[in-house]
């Protein structure tokens, strides 16, 4: 498989998994909560790169003790959930930057810097074949899940009260959404970068509200416009030897301009 295709398909895989998720982290209000998540990988990027460990595993760690982490100080207390974030992503954040620095004083500019910039911006070229059957997998597990458990997602996004009386488990869909966005995050790193990905998970479904209301049109539309966003930008930053991240998020943007100009649902 040539380096195009391989990055193409990783690329489309990673659209339409942020495109089906970004419906949820709009509706659930989990902007900040991505955005924390993402950037507090830098805290395990930068632990994997000073003891020259796999990135993906202490990425995602760092991803996955940050949600669980604001769902166990936000449970049964006043902390607001902003706030517990902003607590836990200031954290992991500063550990990951001084690892980083440590890691380049030991080891000089050229082993330490470039390193990191890849995982924080996104680099095509790191991405590997088997990168794309964790990707896959996930897919079809995104898609099996809201397929199964669309109305119960649905009554819990939209009314958790509701759901909590309808009898539906609350606080373990709640974690569990917590957790397939860390685990979407850490997977999604290569193509978009940590400093990125929360976009790709908040600007499809808000660009998708503004032509239509109703929800499952949403999410179809938000991973649609993922997908195009994520292979028209791979292939542009293919073109002009650009950085992928930064290129597929300007995609994003720009497709969310035009949803805001033209859209038909005034939402």
């Amino acid at each position: 498989m040539t380096e195009l295709w391989l990055s193409l398909l990783a690329s489309a895989f990673v659209g339409l998994i942020c495109g089906l998720q970004s419906f949820v982290v709009v509706h659930r209000r989990l902007s900040f909560m991505s955005h924390g998540a993402s950037h507090g990988m830098v805290a395990g990027v930068g632990l994997a790169l000073l003891m020259h460990w796999p990135v993906f595993p202490l990425a995602l760690l760092s991803a996955l003790l940050i949600s669980l982490g604001v769902g166990w100080m936000t449970r049964k207390s006043s902390l607001a959930e902003d706030s517990a974030i902003g607590i836990m992503l200031s954290a992991f954040l500063a550990i990951g930057l001084l690892l980083a620095g440590v890691h380049g004083h030991a080891h000089g500019d050229d082993c330490g810097g470039g390193h990191l910039d890849e995982y924080l911006i996104g680099s095509l070229e790191t991405v590997a074949a088997y990168d794309l059957y964790f990707l896959a997998a996930l897919c079809v597990l995104c898609v099996t899940l809201l397929w199964v458990y669309w109305r119960p997602l649905r009554l819990f996004l939209f009314d958790p009260e509701g759901a909590r009386v309808a009898g539906y488990p609350v606080e373990f869909i709640r974690m569990t959404l917590l957790t397939a966005l860390a685990l979407t995050i850490a997977l999604s790193m290569k193509v978009v970068g940590v400093l990125l990905v929360g976009a790709f998970l908040v600007i499809p479904a808000s660009a998708a509200g503004f032509w239509s209301a109703k929800s499952s049109r949403v999410m179809i539309l938000a991973a649609v416009f993922s997908l195009f966003a994520a292979l028209a930008g791979s292939l542009l930053s293919s073109a002009f030897h650009n950085p992928a991240g930064p290129t597929i998020v300007l995609a994003l943007v720009a497709l969310f301009l035009v949803s805001r100009i033209i859209g038909t649902e005034k939402a």
